[in-house]
């Protein structure tokens, strides 16, 4: 029986966007600046008030040369509601943008000296989309988190998550222009903790004889390594597509061969997303930002 009420109640009430019609008329004056106001055009904005009168059997607004005034009865309606209008539009806003927002999460390196000199031309593309970066060094949990994606460096072996390929990790080593270096096995290299193996891997698939140059300086991470070396600290080791603006600006400077590893930097997210056509067209375009080449500086200038 209460459901019943309920509904028949529900019934009766009159269209919301009529009403917001109703109200942005009341606080123009004009139908251009009120239908400009809600993002709609002018006969739009006369449809949905022509609804709303036909809704409640009252004529709501009369018109005054070029200017819309509203009736005893449109006037009374709208002193009854108060500011309930602004306060549903409140309570909505925050839901609404949350369906078209994107979470995504990356490491700092990569939203620094990638995606984030990116992300403008898709948000250009894309104005009904709000993408947030969060960065972090862990894992997120893309089913258990407030996350809807990440970009992930590995193998795309994530047990019940979805991975496309961007690009291969690659290493290469650079600094800035005026430091001055001898032979390669001199270097003053910088190491970060969580990339300890880069250097001698890189040293061997290079080709360099003997080993890699063992002293230098140590930082906690690659986004660390790199502002060193755009600071003049030393040779950085780092994934070319990192180094794109910091060439074409001449900060930096390509010191040897480029060296292709079996792990990469992919696109995840989880099998049931949020709002999956959003983060839909983030991977397709994300895939396609991934498949250019670097363009600054290359071939790499040779070697000290």
């Amino acid at each position: 029986m209460s459901s019943s009420r309920s509904s028949s109640r529900s019934s009766n009430l009159p269209s919301l966007r009529g009403l917001a019609a109703l109200d942005a008329l009341a606080r123009h004056k004009r139908q251009g600046a009120a239908a400009e106001a809600l993002g709609i055009s002018r006969s739009a904005l006369s449809h949905r008030i022509a609804d709303l009168e036909a809704e409640l059997g009252a004529r709501l607004v009369t018109r005054s040369g070029r200017v819309s005034m509203l009736t005893d009865e449109g006037t009374a309606l709208l002193a009854a509601m108060g500011d309930a209008i602004g306060r549903i539009e409140a309570a909505v806003a925050p839901l609404q943008r949350r369906l078209r927002q994107i979470r995504l999460s990356t490491v700092n390196t990569l939203a620094a000296n990638w995606l984030l000199p990116r992300l403008p031309r898709f948000q250009r593309a894309h104005q009904d989309m709000e993408i947030a970066v969060l960065t972090t060094q862990r894992v997120v949990d893309l089913d258990g988190e407030d996350v809807d994606c990440a970009i992930r460096n590995g193998m795309g072996d994530w047990p019940g998550m979805e991975a496309r390929l961007l690009f291969r990790e690659t290493l290469v080593p650079a600094a800035a222009p005026g430091l001055a270096l001898g032979r390669p096995s001199a270097w003053p290299v910088i190491r970060a903790r969580a990339r300890f193996r880069d250097w001698p891997l890189w040293w061997q698939q290079a080709g360099q004889k003997g080993e890699a140059p063992a002293g230098g300086m140590v930082v906690e991470n690659r986004a660390q390594a790199l502002e060193a070396a755009l600071a003049g600290a030393g040779v950085v080791l780092t994934d070319a597509r990192y180094l794109d603006t910091h060439l074409a600006a001449g900060r930096l400077r390509v010191l040897g061969p480029v060296i292709a590893l079996d792990t990469g930097f992919h696109f995840v997210r989880s099998r049931a997303p949020r709002n999956p056509r959003n983060v839909e067209a983030l991977a397709r375009w994300l895939e396609e930002e991934g498949r250019a080449a670097p363009q600054a500086g290359w071939p790499p200038a040779a070697s000290d």
